[in-house]
């Protein structure tokens, strides 16, 4: 039995359900990962003043004295230096460097300190100086990994972070010789003019956790920033991190989540409804935008797709349960296709996105509870930002008929693109078929100087993410390597292979012991086969493996240790693939194996033909079909299929044990419908039908109609059947089989045996189109 098949509401009684805010996962500590709960700090805290103030910096963009929460004005921390090679490059540049001794650096391991080093130059500074692509040019990925590794990404940072932001500013200085932001621009609401006339980016700092950022009793309490999501892999990007957004995403019928249309009940067109209340950021969609669990969501096209298609899975998981379990009320489907959402998310999330990410990812070895899920400041405030530099400067669409059609990046925020279904189709099989740019400090143009169209001038995306790490007193490259148990680096050679960038990185920090936590992350070499360095994968997987073993609903938990799933339904739920969630909730046929990599000779595209003589071919298969039933007879029909032992069409009666083949005619049509496999009724003319179903591995199937009844009323004699073999029909009449766009999909259409005397198939009853 599927996992859509069995009961979990039957027997065994029930444990807790996932809460929406994340709640009562741990049940020794009922916060624990919790909507609103902190991030926490895996490492090092390098707040200048120790409790609050931006690390790397004792002075703002316009040049004042950055104030401590002791009211004084914050001097920049001694830094710990590790080589006497480093010590005399600092001392020819004229810098105090002498031995560490009475305590000067808080870290003992060190043997000599830079005392009052300079601040670190302005993010914007650093990111024209290691960012070297100029408009329209690309770094494509040289692992192969395609588009949709970053559009994906997105999607999951956006179900793990959204830090909440304050009323301060730490703002960003550009540079007067900036060749992008000429000193003549007017103000614009991401641009200022400083008290001397320079320029700066605007920029917010988080705001932080009540009771942290203080000095209290005459101790320090380090400031903690608030997650406004949930902590866990548990998409809700799709159902919301708090219960009344939760409820404003359900229908309230059969399960499902709301859509924009339904106009079929098919679930592989429909979009994600308006928000009309406009809860969310904003966008074109209808003027408003989409609603969604996360206020990002129209935030550009492709991360609506991605949105879309796990709003589709759910729905599509929700009609399943209905049709199989028909007395279930609202709740309990809802209940049970989040459930199966989720596991099914978590199983691409953790097992075919993340080790092309960072490499091998550890066997699951069971629920923690002493583990905590809590996003670290490490992850959210620069590690998993290495999506920013997988972006590119374009979205490619590609539609059914395999036309490209090329979006820059800059036309889609707000994502104006998306106006029907198909146009979720065609960004995801784009995605599939663009690349990823490599992750190192070559930030594309847009993504530096024109965000965010269409409201001002620019804004630069990389400067932000140096800035953030600052503002939330991230501990500088070295030191977090060591924080996560890697080696320090001694050079800026050892950093990074490359000669330039290695020199440039010089000239801007000094030495490799102030360097900001993201640029060194950007800068290291990739280790292959992932696309990343040891840096983010120690901080990634670190993370990861956490969100995992923390959760108590973790997919891998079996129903026997308290999770939701049975042991075959845990194999069945591993065997899912990215590639089956977007055909199973899109009318894309064809996609390589792994989506995540591009079409080779190791990931090649699915060609294999499934389909041959007007028979369904399973042998060496797996039977997971979704089958579409449109009908515009009167009666209400019932299709099915039944095993046949060879493409003549043999079979063998179930009942005497007797070979029979279609030239048996009546004997033949009587004992091929007892071995029926799989069968639905369509009632209603003009309707449309979408089906999920299990066919039996292995086999060999042949499809059948009985007009106007159901197998008891054919066995009754009161129905007549049309079978795949004229030989065993009235009057030598066949199903007939009708073009197919693709080699995974099988169409064919019956004749209306009750309303015409032709056998031309131009009145057809029904066309049916089985899709694996």
């Amino acid at each position: 039995m599927s996992i859509i098949g069995r009961n979990p509401y039957r027997g065994k009684k029930l444990g807790s359900f996932r809460k929406i805010d994340g709640s009562e996962n741990n049940l020794h500590n009922r916060e624990l990962g919790a909507t609103g709960t902190p991030f926490i700090r895996v490492g090092t805290v390098e707040y200048e003043d120790g409790v609050a103030s931006p690390a790397g910096v004792a002075k703002d963009a316009s040049g004042n004295a950055l104030i401590g929460v002791d009211g004084n004005s914050v001097s920049r921390q001694p830094i710990p230096i590790f080589s006497k090679a480093e010590k005399r490059s600092l001392h020819k540049s004229g810098l105090e460097v002498v031995r560490n001794q009475d305590g000067l650096s808080n870290n003992p391991d060190a043997p000599f300190v830079l005392l009052n080093p300079l601040d670190r130059p302005s993010a914007r500074v650093v990111s024209n100086a290691t960012s070297k692509l100029k408009k329209g040019e690309t770094d494509p990925s040289s692992q192969g990994l395609t588009g949709i590794n970053w559009a994906f990404g997105q999607l999951i940072n956006h179900d793990l972070n959204l830090a909440r932001l304050s009323e301060d500013s730490f703002n960003i200085d550009i540079p007067e010789d900036d060749s992008n932001f000429t000193q003549d621009i007017p103000p614009t609401p991401t641009i200022n003019r400083q008290k001397d006339g320079g320029l700066e980016f605007e920029f917010p700092r988080n705001a932080f956790a009540e009771g942290t950022g203080i000095i209290k009793d005459g101790k320090s309490v380090a400031a903690e920033v608030p997650n406004d999501l949930t902590h866990w892999l548990d998409l809700s990007v799709v159902y919301g991190s708090d219960e009344e957004l939760a409820n404003s995403l359900r229908s309230f019928e059969g399960g499902k989540l709301k859509v924009f249309s339904e106009e079929t009940e098919s679930t592989s067109d429909d979009l994600m409804p308006a928000d009309t209340e406009q809860v969310m950021r904003g966008g074109f969609f209808q003027g408003v935008g989409f609603l969604a669990g996360d206020e990002r969501v129209s935030e550009q096209d492709a991360l609506v797709a991605q949105h879309t298609l796990w709003l589709r899975n759910h729905n599509r998981i929700a009609q399943d349960l209905s049709q199989f379990h028909p007395k279930w009320d609202d709740e309990q489907i809802f209940a049970r296709a989040r459930q199966i959402n989720i596991a099914q998310y978590q199983q691409v999330v953790m097992y075919e996105w993340l080790p092309q990410q960072i490499g091998e990812v550890s066997k699951y070895r069971g629920y923690d509870a002493g583990e905590t899920p809590q996003i670290s400041d490490e992850f959210n405030a620069a590690g998993f930002r290495f999506g920013h530099s997988q972006t590119g400067n374009k979205i490619e669409t590609v539609d059914s008929e395999g036309n490209a059609t090329t979006l820059p990046l800059l036309t889609t925020f707000g994502a104006p693109n998306v106006t029907e279904g198909k146009d979720v189709d065609e960004i995801l099989k784009g995605s599939t078929v663009t690349l990823d740019e490599d992750v190192d400090t070559n930030v594309v143009f847009d993504l530096r100087n024109a965000l965010f169209p269409p409201a001002g001038v620019g804004f630069d995306l990389y400067s932000a993410n140096i800035q953030r790490g600052r503002e939330r007193g991230l501990a500088d490259y070295n030191q977090v390597r060591v924080d996560f148990g890697l080696e320090r680096v001694k050079s800026f050679d050892e950093l990074t292979s490359d000669k330039s960038l290695a020199k440039t990185l010089q000239d801007l920090y000094g030495t490799v012991e102030d360097v900001d936590l993201l640029v060194g992350l950007f800068a290291e070499d990739a280790v292959a086969p992932s696309g990343a360095g040891e840096t983010i994968q120690a901080i990634v997987g670190e993370q990861f493996e956490r969100l995992r073993d923390a959760d108590r609903f973790w997919f891998e938990r079996s129903f026997r240790q308290g999770g939701y799933f049975t042991k075959k339904e845990i194999k069945e739920i591993q065997q899912t693939t990215y590639a089956d969630i977007i055909k199973l909730n899109s009318e894309i046929t064809e996609l390589q194996k792994n989506v995540f990599l591009e079409v080779s000779e190791a990931n090649p595209l699915n060609t294999e033909s499934l389909f041959s003589d007007g028979l369904l071919d399973l042998q060496g298969d797996d039977g997971k079909a979704k089958i579409v039933v449109k009908q515009k007879s009167l009666s209400d029909n019932t299709v099915g299929f039944y095993r046949v032992e060879d493409k003549e069409g043999t079979i063998i009666d179930k009942v005497t044990g007797a070979t029979l083949t279609p030239e048996d005619g009546e004997n033949y049509q009587k004992a091929a419908i007892k071995n029926s496999v799989v069968d639905f009724q369509i009632a209603d003319n003009r309707s449309r039908k979408k089906f999920h179903v299990d066919l039996p591995d292995n086999s060999l199937l042949a499809p059948y109609l009985i007009a106007d009844g159901n197998i008891e009323d054919f066995e009754n004699g009161d129905a007549q059947a049309l079978l795949s073999f004229g030989a065993a029909n009235k009057e030598n009449s066949s199903i007939i089989e009708l073009g197919s766009e693709d080699s995974n999909v099988f169409k064919f259409a019956f004749d209306d045996l009750i309303n015409s005397n032709s056998n031309s198939h131009s009145d057809n009853t029904m066309m049916v189109k089985v899709k694996l």
